[in-house]
């Protein structure tokens, strides 16, 4: 247990990334089997998950056909560990298409939390209809049709093979994916050399491709092809541990559900040589970032939080100050997503209205008195604070009070929307003086960030107090159906390549920084 002074500490931005890593790997896939037509399967193939070196899980592709149509289904299995408890990610995604590449239907289903979120997406001519359910709730909307120039994922593949079997060795393809919602994807695939690969005891001739996307874009996956296009292999570092999907049969890929959980999370931890004081009173502070390998990536300043470049170039400090917050850009304060129900903020659920009336019973009219008291609620209301819940929605979290920081997050901004509040999601780093038998570390963590009075405000329902100096801020999402895994992208490549130098630390009266 973690003694008062500490935040909640939580893996939500590993498990969505290793979630949406997963399904950019296989690609789109699968649809509920339809009773309307008799579906001719044409392959399936299995796939063995290995995470850090480790089995992991399983996925299995299979493609049909009516005549008419193709469906593609892909259902994957996998857990990690966050610290001894077990966490199982569940993912199924769905493409109905035609034989002349039109899209039919696009099915998704994520399973991380005691209730699954599926979303449906149907193409009209001139619209795409779209259907979320989560239990026994049901959220429909008419959407505008995707920018045009993609296509499906199968004729996207299609189109693929006949480049290469015309010669080339670069291909760019672009197409939608579950989760990645109706924003199309763009993929390019970069031919870096065949080699021999062995499968049922025989060796195969491949060919090696480097694989990435534009939403993705500091993500390079290495993808591996048979003679007749096949996928056999991928591979993708994520900083702390690489994610391998190879071939297998279907004995093998089962098999793994037998092996344990690969643990993550206490190799994300980063541990620092100064060790920060009070944390949870700390006002302000200023940070020196390092990654191990490559350039710094662009971190937000936004919220308490300044970001700047620094030299060299592996090197950037961040600033914080609780008292001086930065305005939203026009472009943010703009945005409907921050005010809008979605899957997991799930604002038009009637109890979070009524939990947002008893938490501001007492809180006046202004905002900032609001979004506070909303803010100790749910960190009272959340009475059972563990590791077992990976990502749980805003209104499954308010009936079973159980959860982590993400848990936390989603629940407050979902309240914060439905009183008029736009909200948002904020994803980073926490320091914990004790967490997981682990001393004076930072660890991944999740919190909220409200717009008001122009300005992004620090919310932490972690914690027993608003927001501290004692967080950096790596991303933010507004948790719209199919941005979480993208927007959460920035985390990947700082996992396990991330140290952080505590420079100063100051707290409530003082003049002075508290240096350590």
């Amino acid at each position: 247990m973690i003694r008062k002074t500490t935040a909640r500490l939580d893996r939500p931005a590993l498990v969505l990334a290793v979630a949406g890593l997963l399904a950019l790997a296989a690609g789109a896939a699968a649809a509920e089997k339809a009773g309307e037509a008799s579906w001719e399967q044409m392959w399936e193939h299995w796939y063995v998950l290995e995470l850090a070196g480790a089995p992991a899980g399983w996925s299995r592709e299979i493609v049909s056909s009516d005549g008419r149509r193709y469906r593609t289904e892909t259902k994957m299995k996998m857990k990690v560990g966050r610290g001894a408890i077990p966490v199982e990610i569940n993912l199924l995604s769905a493409w109905v298409e035609t034989h002349d590449g039109e899209p039919v239907e696009m099915h998704y289903v994520q399973d991380m939390a005691l209730q699954s979120v599926e979303t449906r997406w149907r193409f009209a001519a001139d619209h795409v209809e779209s259907i979320t359910r989560h239990g026994d709730r049901e959220i429909k909307r008419k959407l505008e049709l995707p920018e045009p120039g993609w296509l499906p994922p199968l004729a996207a593949h299609e189109y693929w093979k006949q480049r290469r079997q015309a010669g080339a060795t670069t291909v760019t393809t672009r197409t939608l994916s579950g989760e990645s919602g109706l924003k199309p994807v763009e993929i390019t695939y970069e031919l870096t050399g065949e080699e021999q690969m062995e499968f049922k005891g025989r060796k195969m001739p491949v060919t090696v491709w480097k694989t990435t996307n534009d939403q993705m874009p500091e993500v390079a996956l290495t993808s591996k092809f048979s003679s007749d296009g096949h996928l056999v292999y991928q591979q993708v570092s994520m900083g702390v541990a690489t994610l391998v999907m190879k071939i297998a049969t279907k004995e093998q890929a089962l098999g793994v559900e037998r092996e344990p959980a690969p643990e993550l999370m206490l190799q994300t931890f980063i541990e620092v040589e100064k060790p920060i004081a009070r944390p949870r009173e700390a006002r302000a502070a200023t940070y020196r970032l390092r990654v191990k390998d490559g350039a710094f990536p662009e971190l937000p300043s936004a919220g308490a939080q300044r970001f700047a470049p620094a030299r060299p170039e592996n090197t950037a400090i961040v600033r914080l100050d609780m008292t001086d917050n930065l305005p939203a850009t026009e472009a943010e304060r703009a945005d409907a997503a921050y005010l809008d129900a979605s899957a997991l903020v799930d604002t038009d659920d009637v109890l979070i209205a009524a939990l947002v009336k008893r938490a501001c019973k007492d809180a006046g009219e202004v905002p900032m008195r609001r979004a506070d008291a909303m803010r100790a609620f749910v960190h009272k209301h959340i009475s059972a604070k563990d590791l077992d819940t990976a990502f749980a929605t805003a209104s499954e979290t308010a009936r079973m009070r159980t959860g982590d920081c993400s848990e936390h997050g989603v629940l407050l901004c979902a309240m914060l929307r439905s009183d008029g509040i736009p909200a948002r999601a904020a994803s980073g780093l926490v320091y914990a003086d004790s967490f997981a038998g682990e001393s004076d570390i930072f660890g991944w963590h999740m919190w909220t960030q409200g717009l008001i009075d122009g300005k992004w405000v620090d919310f932490d329902a972690t914690l027993d107090r608003r927001f501290d100096a004692a967080h950096v801020l790596i991303g933010t999402s507004s948790l719209a159906e199919g941005t979480l895994s993208t927007d959460l992208a920035s985390a990947i490549n700082l996992l396990g390549n991330l140290e952080i130098d505590v420079l100063e630390v100051v707290y409530p009266q003082e003049t002075d920084a508290v240096l350590r």
